[in-house]
């Protein structure tokens, strides 16, 4: 397929073709990819600029208070330091990005992402279980409901000021958790 007009970083538009060229030729947009074919590795292979992510949440956002949550929170997180937030690649979507940014350990990678953010909805799922959080009791803290020994269950949507905090509190622990701390 020829394209007449691709707009972002040399980067991007190079992962985004060689994606495509990789699906035969197919625009991503027609492509029925299974879950299998979908990659949670960064875009570029490193963190994501301020620049850059306020692009991305701003792409993907259905309103500007969800876009300002999300924001809120992934300058708080980062501001805890050796942390990473990054894109994965999609065959599913225009840019060959998926719809969520990864947050995870910048330190050594024994594990994914400690959480992923969805700038569309404000959602948030946290590499935590229910044991991790028994001592909290807020109602901005939900539970997923997936098959047992699954490692992403808690859900902390980035709707208020009070959930903001606490999807950084629960970040520090999902951090310290893959740390071994």
């Amino acid at each position: 397929m020829k394209y007449t007009h691709l707009e972002g970083p040399p980067e991007e538009i190079a992962e985004f073709l060689r994606l495509t060229e990789k699906g035969g030729g197919q625009s991503t947009e027609n492509s029925a990819a299974s879950e299998s074919e979908m990659a949670d590795t960064p875009v570029s292979g490193t963190d994501m600029d301020t620049f850059e992510i306020e692009l991305y949440v701003e792409s993907r956002e259905r309103s500007a208070d969800t876009s300002r949550g999300v924001l809120a929170y992934l300058k708080a997180v980062r501001e805890l330091g050796r942390i990473e937030i990054v894109t994965g690649t999609s065959v599913r979507t225009k840019d060959g990005q998926t719809d969520y940014l990864m947050v995870r350990d910048a330190g050594q990678r024994r594990y994914g992402a400690v959480a992923y953010v969805k700038p569309a909805n404000g959602g948030l799922t946290l590499r935590l279980n229910r044991d991790d959080v028994a001592d909290i009791s807020t109602d901005c803290i939900h539970f997923r409901d997936v098959r047992e020994g699954h490692k992403y269950v808690v859900n902390c949507p980035l709707t208020s000021d009070e959930a903001i905090k606490w999807a950084v509190e629960l970040t520090r622990r999902a951090l310290r958790k893959v740390r071994g701390q």
